[in-house]
């Protein structure tokens, strides 16, 4: 038998997944981004751009573009003012 308390934690977690962004979604509005600014089209340059413009790691960068991660919240909004997008358009959510 189920706990009667786990019900609401599992509805919980149900609703916080579909707030997650999809990895490569997300990645095609920063590749999106980053064409707007002309930047070249080898993924190597662009996670040297991004490392540089967010001071984050070039391996987590490159993870970004790829679609293999998402950005955590700080990161999505740093992005979001990074490039004068909407943090909806950017999450996917708009």
């Amino acid at each position: 038998m189920i706990a009667h308390h786990t019900l609401p934690q599992y509805t919980q977690m149900k609703a916080d997944s579909r707030r997650k962004i999809v990895p490569k979604a997300f990645a095609d509005k920063l590749n999106q981004c980053l064409d707007e600014i002309d930047a070249p089209s080898s993924t190597r340059e662009r996670a040297a751009i991004l490392s540089k413009s967010l001071d984050i790691p070039k391996q987590y960068a490159w993870s970004l573009l790829e679609g293999q991660q998402a950005p955590d919240q700080a990161l999505l909004e740093k992005i979001a003012t990074e490039f004068e997008v909407d943090i909806k358009w950017l999450s996917g959510e708009k």
